[in-house]
């Protein structure tokens, strides 16, 4: 009962030293006493921390501890009533026995600002401010904070303050130029006199006299040089001290170098133009001096340093091209992280803050659809994922510990989150809720880091899904917990992909929110943009391509008809540089499509010999002889194929295939099953739709079953995503006939009229104005019949062939 409550269970784990505690526990308190005096007895100690373990954002939920938080303060305010209360407690207790030691507790995260309730510490109890100078804050409306949160402190307890600082780590891959000697000398100028010390963590390893010295040694010259000197110690002149003796012939461009970096090095992250004026500055410098002297030689540890700079300007030059935009509206008020998705938000959470995944290589929809809902409310954001799997298959489970890379290894959602002061965050998790989480500042993962994220998943016999809560903070001071960004604006908006990964035995497929056209998650470039905000077009790079980009042309070619062309698109995609065998084999598919449009079958077998995936390429083989009516031959090649052992990816497309052989050939039952199992397989709402209607002509034709064909093409009826395409009025006009001859006239004519004639034109048209008469004929209404055939003999928009049937008709009707 000492660890906090939260959701129902106690938080320890005894692999973890960040269990976090109960603090209205009396056991712990009086523990925590006895831990102290002890330390006192047995060491010489003047100060023992009783600090909460790192990481700490959440009250305990237990009876004792509610309504302890302050929701109405500042955040980093929400638990100092709380956590101080204890702190303030324990130290009047060891008073009593350990006169003039001190108990220690650092004013950090969600008890940063001082306790409201607490008029005076006890005077045993030392403060120490974590980021209680923070040099990086260096616009002064940020150090003005900074001094307010020292005086605010220092009202509270009689003895001088202790800072703890954070400088920036650059083994974790800091590699913006923070030279900031004016506001380390001016910070550290205004604690003396109010701080009796100070706690500096930065990068110091075994390798220090080589790796980041170019940067470090400055933060750390100017900090040790200003301790002395009293509060009037004057930095400029320090600076300029440095800059002389340091670097010689350079020292007045390396000023003029630092003070650049001193007034943009934020910038830098974004700007492009600013990342390079800087190289600009110290390139100007390098000049100055010859390599081998010895300033020349310090020189190039700046320069070894500034190659993180060189690579982010690289990238700043790449334009981010085409991508799609996730757009938060609205507060995602009272979400239960669960697993349900059954709160009042995702229930009406507005379409621009929804998507599906797609294929992460060539964009196409995924065999096993994915889709995703975001909110913010508060400093969280939240996504509730659905990933839809094959009935009463077992997922995947890679692990059932946190920070375990071998979740890898199988199912997995992923979110990768670029704010606007960070890039970029991973957040993975498991289908049973196992999370990984990383930073990867710089291109290096930081496994140390902890999202800190909620996490909740349930497993249905169909899907699972993934709901999860992810804080977002703006104190930089702790860049090992949490995201660290501001709400993203349509002006400062942050990138995301969500991705998914199903590994099975028999396939894997990936798929996200932007796909990124490579065989992974990590590209950047192609993250989407997420925001809060009006609806907003975001401008993209036209000359930004990839093998995405391209297919899409080379698809509209086609959809243009325009199949010279898009052959030729195609096929220059299958030799792209850097192709997949998967992206040249979807690209060659889609080559021999081309060619079989354009009455080219020699060129469609040659584009699948060329095909690398082998069930890719029988697919195609299966798909010309189709085109070529060869279907004896196609039986005889691949009637006894085992497609069930086939990539799970590629089942769909060849169990059609083959079910459309075999019923040209007129064997029903072996056409019902390829194409029945294809329907599991195949997704696409236009795919599907064909697949729906080559069942309803076979179980028609083949299996003279007209109850399975009618069951068949109603489906195809009931469909919405297609109903404009020829392929929904053949299923249409195909159940009206079988209602029709099945005696059901009514039903009939409600089906014909589901879709508006007067919207047709062409042999569309006709047909269903014939189907209308048709029907009213069989039904015995003469009169509304011959009306209807009239009607379309007047109709000049109606095709002669449809005339003279309706003619024809009219003559038997008389």
């Amino acid at each position: 009962d000492w660890f906090a409550l939260y959701g129902g269970k106690r938080h320890y784990s005894s692999d973890t030293d960040k269990n976090q505690l109960c603090y209205s526990n009396p056991e712990l308190f009086e523990a925590a006493v006895r831990y102290a005096r002890v330390q006192f007895d047995t060491y010489d100690f003047d100060t023992v921390s009783i600090m909460p373990p790192d990481g700490y954002t959440a009250i305990c939920q237990c009876p004792l501890c509610e309504g302890k938080d302050d929701p109405d303060t500042d955040p980093r305010g929400l638990l100092s009533d709380y956590v101080w209360d204890f702190v303030n407690r324990v130290a009047k207790e060891v008073g009593k026995t350990h006169p003039g030691k001190r108990i220690l507790n650092c004013a950090y995260g969600v008890y940063t600002q001082p306790p409201r309730k607490i008029a005076k510490l006890e005077p045993n109890v030392q403060v120490c401010i974590v980021g209680g100078r923070r040099p990086a804050s260096d616009k002064p409306e940020e150090q003005a904070e900074i001094r307010k949160l020292r005086e605010a402190w220092a009202a509270k307890t009689d003895h001088p303050i202790l800072i703890f600082e954070n400088y920036p780590f650059t083994d974790r891959g800091w590699y913006l130029p923070a030279f900031f000697p004016t506001v380390l000398g001016d910070s550290i100028n205004a604690t003396k006199g109010m701080s009796q010390g100070e706690d500096i963590w930065l990068s110091v390893r075994q390798d220090f006299d080589r790796v980041g010295i170019g940067f470090n040694h400055f933060l750390v010259y100017f900090t040790a040089r200003m301790y002395w000197g009293g509060p009037d110690q004057d930095i400029g002149a320090m600076f300029d001290e440095y800059c002389r003796l340091f670097y010689g012939p350079a020292a007045p461009e390396m000023k003029a170098f630092f003070a650049y970096c001193e007034a943009n090095w934020r910038e830098m992250e974004k700007e492009k133009e600013k990342a390079d004026r800087c190289l600009e500055l110290f390139g100007a410098a390098v000049a100055k001096v010859d390599a081998g002297s010895i300033h020349g030689r310090r020189l190039a540890l700046i320069d070894e340093f500034l190659k993180g700079l060189r690579n982010k300007s690289e990238q700043l030059g790449k334009k981010r091209g085409p991508v799609p935009v996730t757009r938060l509206v609205g507060d995602a008020r009272d979400i239960v992280v669960d697993g349900n998705l059954d709160d009042a938000y995702w229930q009406n959470c507005p379409v621009a803050a929804t998507g599906k995944l797609r294929e992460l290589q060539t964009g196409r929809q995924p065999i096993f659809g994915t889709s995703f809902q975001a909110g913010w409310a508060g400093n969280n954001v939240y996504f509730a994922i659905r990933c839809e799997e094959r009935p009463g298959e077992a997922l995947n489970l890679g692990t059932e510990k946190d920070d375990d890379a071998a979740l890898w290894y199988g199912d997995a959602i992923e979110i990768l989150l670029e704010t606007d002061s960070h890039s970029y965050y991973q957040i993975a998790v498991g289908p049973n809720g196992a999370v990984v989480d990383m930073d990867w500042q710089g291109k290096k993962r930081d496994l140390g880091w902890d999202s800190q994220a909620e996490a909740a998943t349930r497993i249905a016999d169909d899907h699972w899904t993934l709901e999860i809560r992810i804080p977002v903070t703006q104190d930089e001071n702790d860049p090992l917990h949490q995201v660290i960004g501001r709400k993203p604006t349509q002006s400062l908006p942050w990138h995301l992909n969500i991705c998914r990964q199903r590994i099975r035995d028999d396939g894997a497929e990936y798929s996200a929110l932007s796909p990124t056209a490579t065989a992974g998650f990590h590209e950047p470039m192609k993250f989407a943009y997420f925001y809060d905000g009006r609806s907003h077009s975001f401008e993209a790079d036209p000359t930004v391509t990839d093998f995405l980009i391209e297919s899409r042309a080379a698809a509209e070619l086609l959809r243009q008809r325009k199949a010279p062309e898009a052959l030729n698109g195609f096929l220059a995609l299958s030799e792209r540089d850097r192709a997949t065998d998967f992206q040249k084999s979807d690209a060659l598919e889609q080559a021999a499509q081309c060619a079989r449009l354009l009455k080219d079958p020699a060129r469609a077998e040659e584009i699948a010999s060329r095909i690398p995936i082998e069930s890719v390429a029988k697919t195609v083989r299966m798909l010309n002889a189709l085109d070529q009516r060869q279907t004896k031959d196609a039986v005889a090649t691949f009637g006894t194929e085992d497609i069930g052992a086939w990539p799970f990816w590629q089942r769909g497309a060849a169990w059609f295939a083959r079910g459309r052989i075999f019923s040209a050939e007129g064997d029903g039952p072996r056409a019902e099953s390829d194409l029945t199992n294809a329907l599991e397989f195949v997704n696409e709402p236009r795919l599907r739709l064909e697949l729906q209607l080559a069942i309803a002509q076979n179980r028609e034709r083949n299996l003279k079953d007209a109850t399975g064909a009618l069951k068949a093409y109603r489906e195809m009826v009931e469909s919405t995503g297609q109903n404009g395409s020829s392929t929904y009025f053949s299923g249409v006009l195909g159940a009206a006939r079988l209602l029709r001859e099945s005696g059901k006239f009514d039903d009939a004519i409600a089906t014909v009229g589901r879709v508006d004639t007067e919207k047709l034109r062409g042999t569309w048209r006709g047909q269903f104005l014939l189907a209308a008469a048709e029907v009213r004929a069989a039904a015995g209404k003469k009169e509304e019949a011959i009306a209807a055939y009239q009607a379309i003999l007047a109709d000049d928009l109606v095709e002669e062939i449809h005339k003279k049937a309706a003619a024809a008709a009219l003559e038997l009707l008389k």
